[in-house]
C-alpha cells in the first residue's frame, strides 16, 4: 500500500502566518505554513513590515523554499512600541523578471508582546481555525 503524504489537488498559497513580536520588540518570531506539493517550483516567501507612517521598516527574503513548514526571526529597525504596523507576505515562483506571484496576504500587526505560552493570540492569516483548533504549538 502507498501512502501519499502529497494534496494532488492542493494550491500554493499561504495556508498560515503566525507572528508574535518577541519582549524585546526587536524582533519577531515567523511560522509560515505551505501546502505539501507533489510537482512544481519551490516558492519565494517575501514578508516586508510597514512602518506606521507607510515607509518600509524591513524585509525578509527566503528563496526556493522546499519545507513546508517555515520559522524564522524577524529583525525591525527602530520600532515603536505600541505601533500600528502592517505586514505584507508575498508568494512567489521563480526569479528576476520571470518570477510570478501566486499569493499575497496583508494584515495588521500591532508590535505589543505576546506570549504563545500562554495561549495569547498572535498575528497573522488563518488563525481563526488555528486558535480554535487549539493547534499552536504544531
Amino acid at each position: 500500500m502507498e501512502i501519499n503524504f502529497f494534496d494532488d489537488s492542493a494550491t500554493l498559497r499561504f495556508e498560515h502566518i503566525l507572528i508574535y513580536p518577541y519582549p524585546d520588540l526587536h524582533r519577531l518570531w515567523v511560522r509560515i505554513w505551505l501546502p505539501a506539493l507533489l510537482d512544481g517550483d519551490s516558492p519565494n516567501v517575501e514578508l516586508r513590515l510597514i512602518n506606521p507612517d507607510g515607509s518600509e521598516n524591513n524585509s525578509l527574503v527566503l528563496l526556493a523554499q522546499t519545507d513546508t513548514k517555515l520559522n524564522n526571526t524577524f529583525h525591525l529597525k527602530d520600532p515603536i512600541p505600541g505601533g500600528d504596523y502592517r505586514m505584507i507576505a508575498e508568494l512567489s515562483v521563480g526569479f528576476n523578471a520571470d518570477a510570478k506571484m501566486v499569493d499575497r496576504q496583508e494584515f495588521p500587526l500591532v508590535l505589543e508582546f505576546r506570549d504563545p505560552e500562554s495561549g495569547q493570540r498572535g498575528f497573522g492569516i488563518g488563525l481563526d481555525e488555528w486558535f480554535a483548533d487549539g493547534a499552536e504549538e504544531s
